[in-house]
């Protein structure tokens, strides 16, 4: 039993831990000019359509959303999306984490675009 909640605390952290790198990598990229658009990224409850054997009750979804710059196109979520999912090391690490669900958000809006992650995989 003890195990068990030693582990689970771990891999929250290690999900902390990988949406604090990608928000401060966001950050630091606007304050240096590279992007015009800051980006934040943190967790939702994801597409249940897209549950898969790691995935997260209730916090499947690793949500980005734009905060603040420039707002962002649907050109703009796609490119975002591909150069996500198109690196297999990332899309392997977050399913190992739990999450199942990559959501990309433009600022000020509910809805953006979704991909599922574990069949993302299938396409190399």
């Amino acid at each position: 039993m003890w195990n068990f909640i030693v582990n689970w605390f771990k891999e929250r952290n290690e999900r902390k831990k990988f949406i604090d790198e990608f928000n401060n990598a966001a950050k630091i990229a606007f304050i240096h000019g590279e992007t015009n658009i800051l980006l934040k990224a943190s967790v939702s409850t994801g597409n249940s359509e897209y549950k898969h054997t790691f995935s997260k009750w209730m916090a499947g979804g690793f949500r980005i959303v734009a905060e603040s710059g420039n707002l962002l196109t649907r050109e703009d979520v796609l490119n975002i999306g591909s150069i996500i999912i198109g690196n297999p090391t990332i899309v392997r690490k977050m399913i190992v984490m739990g999450w199942d669900t990559l959501e990309i958000h433009p600022s000020g809006v509910n809805k953006g675009l979704q991909w599922k992650l574990n069949q993302t995989l299938y396409l190399e």
